[in-house]
């Protein structure tokens, strides 16, 4: 996520870290080739800065709780099945 579109509420260091964050979090996720590259991206950063904008500033919980996030909202192989 370019930094001009991080939520301009968050301090410089916040940004950064944002950044960081969803960087990591997307060089491992993009390693289970989401369907959606541009939706998958958007939950990562969604919860990123959520997370970041009430306080959380720990990378590794950023990066983590971002990829479960995005990860539990994808539908399962089985669900998708039985769904066709």
């Amino acid at each position: 996520m370019p930094l001009n579109e991080i939520p301009k509420y968050l301090s410089a260091e916040t940004r950064s870290l944002v950044d960081c964050a969803l960087e990591q979090a997307w060089q491992e996720l993009k390693k289970d080739l989401p369907a959606d590259v541009a939706l998958a991206r958007r939950k990562l950063a969604g919860t990123i800065v959520a997370l970041a904008s009430v306080g959380e500033t720990d990378p590794a919980k950023l990066k983590r709780f971002a990829l479960q996030a995005t990860r539990a909202s994808r539908p399962q192989p089985s669900a998708v099945a039985a769904s066709a």
